[in-house]
């Protein structure tokens, strides 16, 4: 059973990524990843891969506090970014065992700049390393599902530019 618990949030986490890229509103976008993050803790919390859980532990509460930019005062204060990254590198450091570590930590930061941003596809963009970085670190660990999941997620970002791009219809 304890083998199967990280391949059912895998796929829960690879599901919603790929709704990710799907999105044109920036609220649904953050709830998606809100998910996957949920999802991707499980995962690699039962795989012993720490450096992988911690990003998308901080990552929850990031999503909570930016899904509420633009109805929140609080939510729009320019600091929330430089907290996030700053509490995933301390977490990070403080469980840090081994040199791949930095790959997690490294793409949390640029997912936190690329979901403070206010432009899909500016996020999306930023998506790309993300998701490389998050491939390799996947390779290292044994994350299979995660090796998957990051594929289907470049694959998902090329759809959603060529879908854009043939509809072209701008995104909000």
């Amino acid at each position: 059973m304890k083998a199967v618990i990280p391949w059912i949030f895998g796929v829960g986490a690879m599901i919603s990524l790929f709704l990710i890229y799907q999105q044109k509103e920036r609220k649904n976008l953050l709830r998606c990843k809100l998910s996957a993050d949920i999802c991707w803790v499980i995962h690699y919390l039962f795989l012993g891969a720490y450096g992988g859980a911690v990003p998308n532990f901080v990552g929850i509460f990031r999503e909570l506090v930016f899904v509420r930019r633009g109805e929140k005062k609080w939510a729009e204060n320019r600091l929330w970014p430089v907290f996030f990254i700053a509490a995933n590198l301390t977490l990070g450091l403080l469980t840090f065992n081994r040199p791949i570590n930095i790959l997690p930590l490294t793409a949390s930061a640029f997912v936190t700049v690329s979901l403070w941003l206010k432009t899909p596809k500016l996020t999306k963009l930023i998506s790309v390393p993300v998701s490389l970085a998050f491939l390799i670190y996947d390779f290292v660990v044994g994350s299979w599902i995660g090796m998957v999941n990051e594929s289907i997620a470049i694959l998902s970002l090329v759809i959603s530019f060529l879908r854009k791009d043939q509809n072209n219809q701008p995104e909000t």
